[in-house]
């Protein structure tokens, strides 16, 4: 029998996760506190929505999709543990202590948590990670991450002012460095120590950093020069990894290797896994094919984990790269190094 899975907050995100879970034949219910966003969900999806948390978990799901603004996660995440029933968080940005009250609420009802690491399911990083593993540049030294984007093309319906994103308090900003920051410490390990200056440096009026420029220590003894911001156009993702015998470059499309003699190159198409691509629907941006992919397999891997399994990416490891982001905004501050 198909599990059930609740998804609060069914904004474009929200929908993402239904459709996802749809594909993977799921039984999914919505919950949001908007009727307009309700009603929509449910002529897309034909799914039951609810607009009260307490009657959305009267439904006995098997475990809970967050896809809140990040500013309220931490309450939805206590109802789930309340129920204990596994759940998954779109990327957190509330301050680590509260986080800690999350993990510790965890270990005490036996209930999984699972923050998202998108980006480590897209085809072209799983890629990347195999060649690390199988020793292709030896052990990496130096790591260049580049990604930018314009923050206004996010929601072209909407205004910043209308959803979270425009204010630090709320997630605006900080979501996107934390977003890398998982994928990143997943390929090449945890950060030690950091030195940044976070700006808003845009044009457009919102209370947030739109620019996070990060000098880490990684745990395996890298360096990491990590540049991510919300003012660029057009888009933009690079990521090189310079190693011991070679380098690892990856342009958001393909994957290439020079191996101390050699470059091979691995275009995304070939590491799809070809799924179904759908049509645009109303509240969703658009995303490159690996990336729509990478939804539906970080999905499959929370089933998983509904199932029983273990998160590949837990509370814990998220919480040290809180700790980390809000590190690098006091290094911003104070100029100086901070402990990662």
């Amino acid at each position: 029998m198909a599990p059930k899975i609740l998804v609060a907050g069914l904004g474009s995100m929200g929908k993402r996760r239904v459709r996802n879970l749809q594909f993977l034949g799921v039984d999914v219910v919505g919950l949001d506190i908007s009727e307009e966003r309700r009603k929509q969900s449910s002529d897309l999806y034909g799914i039951t929505t609810y607009g009260d948390i307490k009657a959305a978990l009267a439904d006995n799901p098997d475990g809970m999709v967050i896809s809140t603004p990040p500013h309220i996660h931490k309450e939805y995440a206590i109802s789930a543990v309340g129920q204990k029933i596994p759940f998954f968080t779109e990327v957190n940005t509330m301050p680590p202590g509260d986080m800690q009250e999350i993990i510790n609420l965890c270990s005490k009802n036996g209930t999984r948590g699972m923050p998202s690491c998108n980006v480590a399911f897209h085809p072209s990083v799983r890629r990347a990670s195999s060649m690390l593993e199988s020793g292709t540049i030896g052990r990496p030294l130096l790591v260049h991450f580049h990604s930018g984007s314009y923050l206004p093309d996010w929601h072209p319906w909407e205004g910043l002012s209308d959803y979270y994103v425009g204010k630090k308090e709320t997630g605006g900003g900080r979501d996107i460095i934390m977003w890398d920051l998982s994928w990143l410490s997943i390929l090449l390990g945890r950060p030690k120590t950091v030195f940044a200056h976070t700006k808003k440096l845009g044009d457009f009026d919102a209370d947030i950093f739109d620019t996070y420029a990060l000098q880490m220590e990684l745990e395996g003894g890298a360096l990491a020069s990590v540049v991510v911001n919300l003012i660029q156009r057009p888009p933009l993702m690079h990521l090189e990894i310079v190693g011991t015998k070679g380098t690892i470059r990856w342009d958001g499309g393909t994957v290439s290797a020079w191996d101390g003699s050699s470059w091979s190159t691995y275009p995304e198409k070939d590491d799809r896994r070809g799924y179904p691509v759908e049509p645009p629907k109303p509240g969703f941006a658009s995303k490159d094919l690996g990336m729509t992919e990478s939804y539906i397999d970080e999905m499959k891997a929370f089933l998983d984990v509904v199932n029983g399994a273990e998160p590949r990416f837990t509370l814990e490891d998220e919480m040290a790269l809180l700790n980390t982001m809000y590190e690098a905004e006091a290094s911003s501050e104070t100029g100086k190094k901070s402990a990662g």
